[in-house]
């Protein structure tokens, strides 16, 4: 008899660790399914065009390049 409880006991083992294999394997593909592509940080946009952003002069002198000149003033003689 206690051959017989050894046995149930096994395969209730073995049934266990199925179980909590497939209940990992679903977890971890709900993970990926909510990270979408599945990469990290902002999305990049590769069809748009860039656009660089305006000159800075604090930041031209900071780099050592040279400034930027002001629009000319159409109120200057």
């Amino acid at each position: 008899m206690s051959n017989r409880k050894a046995t149930f006991a096994k395969r209730q083992r073995e049934a266990d660790l199925k179980d909590h294999a497939k209940a990992k394997e679903a977890r971890r593909l709900e993970r990926q399914n909510q990270q979408g592509t599945g990469t990290k940080g902002p999305v990049i946009a590769w069809d748009e065009q860039f656009v660089p952003p305006e000159a800075d002069p604090a930041d031209a002198e900071n780099n050592g390049l040279p400034a930027p000149t002001p629009p000319a003033s159409e109120d200057r003689p």
